[in-house]
């Protein structure tokens, strides 16, 4: 077939050239939404503390290492240092924009301890996911094996990091210092 000056073939040219467009467009709208739906997916999780401290605790109890206990002054520590590192964007124990340790956060809410520490995790679909990761990883592990502190918190958010949709989950431990006003020595 030949092209000429034709009137018709111009249209057919016209008609192809449209539906081209029109497909790449629907391609390209369509994988829009394909990564928003990836990322609304990411940012919505479908776990909360109780799912994270349940498998915590059952990795505990098969080591035979007692179950921690949820401290409210724990949890309001590790609540505000999730919602510190999603609003400053940051992922540290550490904050950039103030120098602020995690250790603060837990004093900051009138938790004395004699030990503590604090693990952090983002992006992750699942508490097995996560708890898994933290096993592997020496000082996460430390933390989430260590005999020496009986008391835990955490702290969920979603949000940006660095433009990028994540979910920080911080989990904080700690064994109380025992009070001297509490202390009594008997004679």
């Amino acid at each position: 077939m030949t092209f000429g000056t034709n009137k018709q073939e111009f249209k057919l040219i016209k008609i192809a050239t449209i539906i081209c467009g029109m497909s790449i467009a629907a391609f390209v709208f369509f994988l829009f939404q394909a990564n928003q739906v990836q990322s609304v997916r990411k940012t919505q999780v479908g776990y909360e503390a109780v799912d994270l401290h349940s498998v915590i605790n059952r990795e505990r109890i098969q080591r035979d290492i007692s179950p921690l206990l949820v401290n409210d002054k724990l949890m309001a520590a590790a609540q505000e240092k999730a919602e510190d590192m999603q609003k400053n964007n940051y992922f540290s124990h550490i904050s950039p924009v103030n120098g602020k340790a995690w250790s603060e956060f837990i004093k900051d809410n009138d938790y004395t301890y004699k030990e503590a520490g604090e693990n952090l995790a983002n992006g992750y679909d699942s508490v097995e996911e996560m708890v898994e990761a933290w096993l592997n990883s020496p000082s996460h592990r430390e933390n989430l094996l260590n005999e020496s502190v009986s008391e835990t918190g955490f702290g969920i958010v979603s949000g940006d990091l660095n433009n990028y949709p994540t979910t920080f989950v911080v989990q904080v431990f700690g064994e109380q210092q025992a009070e001297e006003a509490n202390v009594i020595q008997l004679r």
